[in-house]
């Protein structure tokens, strides 16, 4: 290892907790994250030339971070198909069961409400995907996006509601 190299490697280590902190959040699976962090270290050290070492190299990490989570999800939902679609099918089931059901009851009020929170775009792609079925492409071609774009704000907004319901069920309903 060179200076240069070494210098690129205590860099990535003394940012290595924000690094990891941003992987749990954006892994698309459990027990990717070390996965995450292990690559975006080796696109950082190969790269290292490109960087300025000098200024503060958390923006470069973060984004690295979340290209390469992007990458991982991916790559499962390409490699696992069956099982996105089953994920979706139970999301879309919980959303529509009824309200007198008395295995989710608290949960599907919690979901009801933090449904009502979010705003109106977001609540379109939920509609949307979730409950008239669309495909990220369909929804992406009436809203005028990329459909990159509308994957990662539906995974946002899945993220943003077990957010929201996590809280409501430990204790009180705050903002989505």
């Amino acid at each position: 290892m060179n200076s240069e190299e070494t210098r690129a490697a205590q860099v990535f280590l003394a940012h290595h907790g924000f690094v990891k902190g941003l992987a749990l959040k954006h892994a698309p699976w459990p027990g990717l994250a070390n996965d995450i962090i292990q690559q975006v270290f080796l696109e950082f050290a190969r790269k290292e030339q490109q960087w300025n070492l000098d200024a503060d190299v958390k923006p470069l990490l973060a984004t690295m971070t979340r290209f390469v989570a992007l990458r991982y999800w991916r790559e499962r939902t390409h490699q696992q198909p069956e099982v996105v679609r089953q994920l979706a099918d139970h999301i879309r089931q919980l959303a529509s069961e009824r309200q007198d059901e008395p295995r989710y009851d608290d949960e599907l009020v919690a979901l009801r409400i933090c449904l009502e929170k979010l705003p109106n775009k977001t609540r379109s792609f939920v509609d949307l995907y979730y409950y008239a079925g669309h495909s990220t492409g369909e929804i992406a071609a009436r809203m005028k996006m990329k459909s990159d774009s509308v994957c990662r704000a539906l995974c946002r907004v899945r993220e943003k509601l077990r957010d929201c319901l996590q809280r409501s069920l430990n204790g009180g309903l705050s903002d989505v």
